[in-house]
């Protein structure tokens, strides 16, 4: 699977990023109250792969910039929720929530 984010990402960065896949990922199905299944977990991971891409790989976003959008943009996908990705020139990081 790290071959698949290795134009975006450094190997380095590849469980950071599966952590908060996992994470928006987790969060999206408690939103929904549903119970998570092999399939839909596998097409939400697509969906955060493609996102990363977009945001990443188009707009030349930083990495920390995409994971912290990315619960965010993943809901709307999910919801069917036309989105347009930040504009902000400026940016900074979310602080860690513990």
């Amino acid at each position: 699977m790290a071959g698949v984010f290795l134009d975006l990402v450094s190997e380095e960065q590849v469980a950071h990023v599966v952590v908060a896949f996992e994470s928006a990922i987790a969060q999206s199905f408690a939103e929904d109250l549903s119970r998570p299944t092999g399939d839909e977990i596998k097409r939400r991971f697509a969906v955060c792969e493609q996102l990363l891409r977009r945001l990443r790989g188009d707009l030349g976003w930083g990495l920390q910039r995409v994971l912290d959008h990315l619960p965010r943009y993943l809901r709307c996908e999910l919801d069917g929720i036309p989105w347009e990705p930040d504009g902000r020139t400026i940016w900074s990081p979310a602080k860690e929530q513990h």
